[in-house]
């Protein structure tokens, strides 16, 4: 029986083992407080144990884990785009796609008819006016006066030469970039026509006609085949080569070289004397007074082109990039009103223009057309030229 009153002695503990000191792989030591610890086993001598360390695992994200979690990012930043309570970014996003040639599918993909009717009666354009008068347009040989009134006028009206026929101011502001090609001798403009069924582009319509400066003008209508067709009635050198039969917004010019807007027929518009005119807008300035604009007037931000003229007879047709060409966003109708009443236009009427939206100066493309998915010229049914 062990006696539980005895005291432990080491010593005895290792004769009793069996073993000697220098032998010994395995002890086991006594404390202060008499409390037992176990120590690691010493290796034999000779031998080198490795002692193996666990390394801390890392957390990483492979390609696909980070591929969900951008488009799961780029899922929310649509929808609150889309969906949220910034109207502006939603209201660009309906009337820009509502006013290109082939794309209006686009506002119809996240928004309802009740959704896109409501966007465009919050933004539209009231036209100020349906008829020019033509008296109050003057033509001078040499408007400029010296006399200012202000730096705009400065601009338009100052020429290095008394006999410059035209010049070119480029424009950089709120977002878009485009130039005015300014017209001292408006009689020289002309509405040509394309001689292919497919259309032309700006630079072939330059080349056929030699042509000093060429814009896009009206719009057009696009088939299956790729020809096209006049979007309304157009007239060309007091002859009606298309006629709807409607009151449409047409935009004339008559054997003086003034320009004039009128909301009516064809037939009404030959009656008033016009040398040539095409079928679109909407009409930006009449008889001095600007449009209202509601919003950003209904016409999204887009690539632009426009004419309007001066009470003094000079005529300005401005070229606006956009889509990002060129470094440009585009502009908006209420923004193409404000550049035409800088500049002292007493008319001025919105052209065809997106990716038609083009400027050849001496058979030279100036201006970066841009598509939805393409950049370059595109074909179209007429052009407004300068020879």
């Amino acid at each position: 029986m062990m006696d539980n009153n005895r005291k432990f002695d080491p010593e005895e503990f290792k004769t009793s083992a069996g073993s000697t000191g220098s032998d010994l792989d395995k002890t086991i030591r006594i404390d202060s407080t008499e409390s037992v610890r176990r120590t690691a086993v010493k290796p034999a001598e000779g031998k080198v144990r490795k002692v193996k360390t666990k390394k801390q695992k890392t957390w990483r994200l492979g390609f696909y884990t980070k591929f969900l979690l951008f488009v799961d990012l780029c899922a929310i930043i649509c929808f609150y785009l889309v969906y949220g309570s910034y109207d502006k970014i939603r209201d660009w996003y309906i009337t820009t796609a509502l006013t290109t040639g082939t794309h209006k599918y686009l506002a119809y993909i996240f928004y309802d008819d009740d959704a896109i009717a409501e966007v465009l009666e919050k933004n539209k354009t009231i036209v100020s006016g349906e008829s020019t008068d033509l008296s109050q347009i003057k033509i001078v040989d040499n408007p400029d006066t010296g006399y200012y009134a202000t730096e705009y006028d400065r601009q338009i009206l100052q020429r290095d030469d008394p006999n410059q026929a035209y010049k070119v101011l480029e424009i950089n502001e709120n977002g878009y970039r485009g130039w005015i090609t300014v017209i001292y001798q408006p009689q020289r403009l002309e509405l040509v026509t394309s001689r292919s069924r497919y259309g032309s582009t700006i630079t072939m319509f330059a080349a056929d006609n030699d042509a000093i400066v060429a814009i896009n003008g009206g719009g057009y209508n696009l088939f299956g085949d790729n020809s096209i067709s006049s979007l309304g009635s157009v007239i060309k050198e007091g002859v009606i080569i298309d006629n709807t039969y409607k009151r449409e917004e047409l935009v004339c010019m008559d054997w003086e070289g003034k320009l004039f807007l009128k909301y009516g027929t064809a037939d009404e518009a030959l009656a008033d004397g016009a040398r040539w005119a095409l079928t679109f807008g909407p009409f930006l300035i009449v008889n001095g007074e600007k449009s209202t604009f509601m919003g950003n007037g209904g016409y999204g931000v887009q690539p632009r082109t426009a004419i309007g003229q001066r009470k003094d007879g000079v005529v300005l047709m401005v070229t606006i990039d956009g889509r990002g060409s060129g470094g440009s966003d585009g502009a908006n109708m209420a923004e193409l009103a404000d550049l035409f009443e800088r500049y002292g236009a007493y008319n001025a009427s919105n052209l065809d223009g997106g990716g038609s939206s083009m400027l050849a100066i001496n058979g030279e493309l100036v201006n970066h057309p841009a598509g939805w998915n393409y950049t370059g010229e595109r074909y179209v049914y007429d052009a407004i030229i300068f020879r």
